[in-house]
């Protein structure tokens, strides 16, 4: 698993995290912390760009679920981006459609969630 964090063009309180790989069993717990490390130094919150994740287990929704708890706490939003129809099928039979929101890509994601 590789992960790249940027800041969102246009919105400098909003960190960009790109995964790519596999996040499962094997590589959550690295994963993990960087994420919401991620969320921490976001003020406004995350955008998670998921263009090159091939694979997500139910490790990897957990972790998800952690980091989508974590800023619900902190009163930050979460968009998800890019997301392959292999990958959104697995949030979709888990009914993490209905808790995450899903972008076509990081404009969108911007636009809607902190314009």
């Amino acid at each position: 698993m590789d992960i790249g964090i940027t800041v969102a063009a246009g919105k400098p309180g909003v960190n960009v995290v790109r995964l790519s790989g596999r996040l499962d069993a094997a590589t959550y717990e690295a994963a993990q912390p960087v994420i919401a490390e991620a969320l921490e130094k976001g003020p406004a919150g995350m955008i998670l760009d998921m263009g090159s994740l091939d694979f997500i287990s139910s490790a990897g929704l957990r972790t998800m679920i952690i980091v989508w708890k974590k800023a619900a706490a902190d009163g930050k939003r979460i968009a998800m981006v890019d997301v392959q129809p292999q990958i959104y099928k697995i949030f979709k039979i888990a009914a993490l459609d209905k808790v995450f929101r899903f972008f076509d890509n990081e404009g969108e994601a911007v636009r809607e969630l902190w314009s």
